[in-house]
């Protein structure tokens, strides 16, 4: 994602997340259900670039808390629906963060190899 999409998705989700802060003191229908701490994510049914925009920052940020650089919180899409409702949809959970860590493992471990078997066509036996 480039600069100036990484800005239009700042401005977007600061638009969204003002509405449901409105609608939020107006109303409180969602705010039980979003964890302390959770990264939020906005998704609308009549844009698909913000969701799937933001999908691609959520996964990201799972990945930047399973290598341990982000601190572990959840992540909470709040998507607004065609009848202006919105969901809160968890997003973490911990099978998908343990396939996360599996994948990363591996990867690790074949690298390692790989890294390994060069080496040793190198050293002279």
């Amino acid at each position: 994602m480039n600069k100036n999409n990484r800005n239009g998705l700042t401005d977007k989700n600061l638009d969204h997340l003002t509405e449901f802060l409105i609608q939020e003191m107006e109303q409180s229908t969602l705010a039980a259900q979003i964890p302390d701490g959770s990264h939020i994510f906005h998704g609308a049914y009549d844009d698909r670039s913000l969701t799937q925009d933001n999908l691609q920052l959520a996964s990201e940020v799972l990945l930047g808390m399973t290598l341990g650089y982000i601190e572990d919180a959840p992540l909470v899409m709040v998507f607004k629906h065609k009848s202006g409702k919105r969901t809160a949809i968890d997003l973490f959970n911990e099978t998908r963060k343990s396939q996360a860590k599996t994948f990363i493992k591996g990867f690790w471990k074949q690298t390692q190899r790989e890294m390994a078997d060069r080496f040793n066509e190198l050293v002279p036996a």
